[in-house]
């Protein structure tokens, strides 16, 4: 049965020891995962975009009764309603055109006797909610342009980056369903809640990529690091996962240098303006402001070590004259605001 699983990918792929960090928030959400995972409720995660929720699905399963049974990953978000609708739930033959002969069983289904999860469940649409609310009430599925009532065997574990209360109270999300999904409830902390994993992580991914791209690097430099560390990491672990393949495919020596992780954080940011800031309000976030303050102590410890010579001070800092003078400008104008 694992093979045949394994086979169609309905095998959950993570468990615990893949959820790596040391900080107590991250070891508390563990611990409540792993007693979830032992009784036979629905779970609702709670989690910012590339916090890991996955992965405690994922792990979930692997430790509960269910766990040699299907497990089924749903992106709500990735499917317009009519798909998503015939995915879950199956159709009969002749239900609309270009139906499969014989019909099609629907992911519910696939999932007889282990688990669906079901991300983002905040966009599925109204009428979905309601097919669902069903499903969780009663354990029964029909499959599109069918009268016969399938019984199921299913456990759903729900996710969603959005606060499912305010939408309830907007009347954007069923409030009988919200309570159905409701029953054991599990908040991802954010990357920038648990800063001290940020060293563990990065380590994680160098030696990955290492491998990936056959390099060799050792680490990162002492300021790169704290860079990374100051950083706000609105993507979470996806960003920092992102910005780490990127550095070790940029970076040639034994270690990543500040002022390439600088650049990385700065052209992945999401908070650089469009439109010039007006005097006296930067739209600048705290680690953005820490990540300036070092940029800057770099570059004045460049020119001071390279007595004032431009040329050389870009050197020592690996970047190109000409970068260095945009730098300097930056600089510049910031001191005159």
């Amino acid at each position: 049965m694992r093979k045949r699983l394994r086979a169609r990918g309905h095998l959950a792929k993570y468990d615990f020891s893949d959820i790596l960090g040391e900080s107590e928030k991250i070891k508390d959400a563990i611990e409540k995962a792993k007693r979830f995972g032992k009784v036979d409720a629905t779970v609702l995660i709670y989690g910012e975009t590339g916090t890991g929720k996955e992965f405690f699905a994922h792990a979930i399963h692997n430790v509960s009764s269910r766990k040699n049974g299907p497990f089924i990953a749903v992106n709500c978000a990735a499917m317009p309603e009519s798909l998503l609708e015939s995915e879950l739930f199956g159709y009969a033959e002749g239900a609309f055109t270009g139906a499969k002969k014989g019909g099609k069983r629907g992911l519910f289904e696939a999932a007889d006797g282990g688990t669906i999860f079901l991300d983002e469940i905040s966009e599925m649409s109204d009428k979905l909610q309601t097919r669902l609310l069903r499903v969780l009430q009663e354990y029964e599925i029909m499959r599109l342009g069918d009268n016969r009532v399938i019984r199921i065997d299913v456990r759903v574990i729900a996710a969603t980056n959005r606060n499912l209360h305010k939408m309830v109270a907007e009347k954007l999300f069923r409030a009988d369903l919200f309570y159905r999904i409701n029953v054991l409830t599990l908040v991802i902390p954010s990357l920038r809640e648990r800063r001290e994993d940020i060293p563990v992580l990065v380590d994680h991914f160098l030696h990955l990529f290492n491998r990936k791209f056959g390099k060799n690097i050792k680490g990162v430099e002492r300021r790169g690091m704290e860079l990374l560390a100051a950083h706000d990491w609105p993507g979470n672990i996806r960003e920092l996962k992102n910005i780490m393949e990127r550095l070790v495919i940029l970076s040639d020596g034994e270690y990543i240098p500040a002022e390439l992780v600088a650049e990385s954080l700065y052209t992945s940011s999401e908070w650089r303006p469009t439109e010039p800031v007006r005097q006296g309000q930067p739209d600048v976030t705290p680690g953005q402001r820490r990540i300036s303050r070092l940029e800057e102590e770099a570059i004045r410890e460049a020119l001071i070590a390279a007595k004032g010579n431009k040329k050389k001070a870009a050197a020592l800092l690996g970047i190109s004259r000409t970068t260095l003078w945009r730098r300097l400008k930056k600089l510049q104008r910031g001191e005159h605001q």
